[in-house]
């Protein structure tokens, strides 16, 4: 057994500060609604986060099938907030996968907002010193300021660099909680099944699909008894982005399908609807998981990982609405709020594959090995 007392000290760190209160009474295995009749969680990641065990925790898929929605945290008679180390540990997975592993602990530091945002603030400055854009005159056009296509190159720049280290984290963690799988869990494979039918093929495909209905449904977090708010606040964000998402395609039909020289799009425009409904579920959703850290303790208060991730979302949801406002003002403080849009949303895909936003990513991957090794929550 091989014991890192860093680790441990970075659970701590990363808000598992109450881990060393739990005293294995496994309170928190038998109120969780997603845990498994068989091994169940996240009493064993108790135990082994209190002892440092950093690979077996590495390894552990059932870390992510927890939604932290702190019905153990509830139950707990010593207050060690499972819901909280789980989260700790989730943070550390994302960070020891991540690509580059040093870039990773810079920016899930409290110290590395520094980077965090100093990055996209000089990228912006050298954009500016070399294209020199001037405020327009007149009617606000924000494809007069900056123009659309080097919007639409630097996203596709950005977001490829997500895609690559986004992969490769995945690759990662798919390896990990497959190598052991054997040595941490007893499970039972089907019958004549070989070990490596978590990696078969036609078997992870169907896995995947399922699982990928989950997250979209988001049918777990619905089961989350003590802090219900977080399915609802979290399916708001998550549906938010995709909404937004569809948005920005419709954007990039009109751009260079329909030729449609400029986006400043009516109201009632169908992709305006859409982008203004994406943009107000991310106000929403982020704002009330706010709120909740402040005011319901169960919880948590939460941790910079939580914070810088919240606030980011909620920041862009912001500032995309102030643009709007703003165009339709004839300000031209639309101009400078449209900067300070584009430098958190360079902050909230560049770091995505180090943020909370790799949840998305990790979990599914989980959801996918717990219906191959049959690690179904208890019913």
């Amino acid at each position: 057994m091989e014991v890192d007392a860093q680790f441990v000290r970075d659970v701590l760190e990363f808000g598992g500060k109450t881990l060393k209160k739990c005293y294995q009474c496994a309170t928190c295995s038998v109120v969780c609604p997603q845990s498994p009749e068989e091994n169940p969680f996240p009493r064993k990641e108790m135990i082994w986060a209190q002892w440092g065990l950093k690979d077996k925790l590495l390894k552990d898929g059932d870390i992510w099938l927890c939604h932290q929605c702190n019905d153990c945290s509830e139950y707990c008679p010593r207050g060690a907030k499972p819901g909280e180390v789980l989260a700790a540990l989730r943070a550390k997975v994302i960070q020891e996968f991540a690509f580059p592993s040093f870039f990773a602990k810079i920016l899930l530091k409290p110290a590395g907002i520094v980077i965090y945002f100093a990055i996209p603030i000089l990228l912006t400055l050298l954009y500016l010193a070399i294209f020199n854009p001037e405020i327009p005159s007149g009617e606000i056009v924000i494809g007069n300021f900056i123009p659309h296509l080097h919007i639409e190159l630097a996203g596709f720049a950005v977001g490829g660099w997500a895609l690559l280290v986004a992969a490769i984290g995945a690759f990662r963690f798919w390896t990990a909680i497959n190598s052991e799988v054997s040595k941490v869990y007893e499970y039972k494979l089907e019958e004549n099944a070989e070990l490596n039918v978590v990696k078969s093929s036609p078997r992870f495909i169907e896995c995947l699909f399922w699982s990928v209905i989950d997250v979209l449904k988001h049918s777990r977090f619905a089961e989350c008894g003590t802090s219900r708010y977080r399915y609802f606040a979290h399916l708001m964000i998550f549906w938010g982005f995709i909404i937004l998402g569809v948005a920005t395609l419709g954007d990039i039909v009109y751009l260079y399908g329909l030729g449609v020289e400029e986006l400043a799009l009516p109201l009632s425009d169908p992709v305006k609807i859409l982008g203004n409904i994406g943009a107000v579920l991310l106000i929403l959703g982020s704002g009330w998981a706010i709120v909740a850290r402040f005011s319901d303790e169960r919880i948590g208060y939460g941790t910079y990982f939580d914070w810088i991730f919240l606030s980011t979302i909620f920041a862009v949801g912001v500032t995309g609405i102030a643009i709007e406002a703003l165009r339709y003002a004839g300000s031209v403080a639309a101009y400078y709020a449209y900067l300070i849009h584009l430098i958190l949303v360079f902050t909230l895909i560049a770091y995505a594959p180090y943020s909370k936003f790799a949840h998305v990513i990790y979990r599914t991957l989980a959801y996918t090995w717990a219906k191959s090794t049959g690690r179904e929550p208890k019913k």
